[in-house]
């Protein structure tokens, strides 16, 4: 049950980093400064600027 729960946590996580990602994304394509999304999405504005580039990439 306890194994099934952290499961359970750990995907729940994992799609909420994944929406903030997107959100985030979305919002710098609108014309939101980088630092800005960085600062609400509580990451560092170079590490954002290289997930989101990589994230370009992979389109």
């Amino acid at each position: 049950m306890a194994r099934t729960l952290l499961e359970h946590l750990s995907q729940g996580a994992e799609l909420i980093d994944r929406a903030v990602l997107h959100t985030a994304a979305a919002a710098v394509a609108a014309g939101v400064a980088l630092e800005e999304v960085a600062q609400w999405s509580r990451l560092p504005a170079e590490e954002l600027s290289q997930i989101l580039a990589a994230g370009r990439g992979e389109d």
